[in-house]
């Protein structure tokens, strides 16, 4: 491949970046060392720094690295592999709910359509969607009413079901066997 032959001695540094800031990161301790490489997004400016100051000398010209550039995105690919697998997670080891993205780790509660926070107060109409993206990168593309009922801890079907309509997701199957698929590919 190009990027072997012509920067085999490039070091490569990776992160794996978390967007949404509700996203509550932990690790086991047998897996310490990916605490330094799963960072949330308002980490990122400052993880680059850090990067940046512990590498001493160019390994290459500008214009090698744009050639670099075109190359990685010329074969970049989506990921094949699941998330909860490559960690050895189950489903039972993700926190569910709905966060309150001011106090970070408080779930929220569902009243009236609205999700509220005993904590700060805050009030939202759209607050599932952050879980329901983590949802879909976790889980998977598709949710029935019961998946939903039980990632965002909510008993009311009826709720479930008014959330998903409001989302204008494709959907198939009938009843209890409807299946609705998620979009989050932004």
């Amino acid at each position: 491949m190009v990027l072997e032959k012509r920067f085999s001695l490039t070091a490569i540094l990776s992160l794996i970046v978390i967007s949404n800031p509700q996203t509550i990161i932990r690790t086991a301790l047998e897996n310490h060392e990916l605490h330094n490489k799963v960072i949330h997004r308002d980490a990122l400016p400052d993880k680059i720094n850090q990067m940046e100051h512990s590498i001493t000398e160019s390994s290459f010209s500008e214009k090698d690295l744009n050639k670099a550039i075109r190359v990685m995105n010329k074969h970049n690919i989506d990921a094949d592999f699941s998330i909860l697998e490559r960690y050895n997670l189950t489903e039972k080891d993700l926190i569910k709910g709905v966060i309150c993205e001011n106090c970070k780790g408080n779930k929220l509660f569902r009243r009236h359509g609205t999700w509220l926070c005993n904590q700060c107060q805050l009030s939202s109409k759209k607050a599932h969607i952050p879980a329901l993206r983590d949802y879909f990168y976790l889980l998977g593309s598709t949710i029935t009413n019961r998946q939903l009922r039980n990632f965002l801890n909510i008993s009311s079907s009826s709720s479930a079901t008014r959330i998903l309509q409001s989302l204008n997701l494709t959907s198939s199957g009938a009843n209890k066997g409807r299946v609705y698929r998620l979009n989050f590919d932004e």
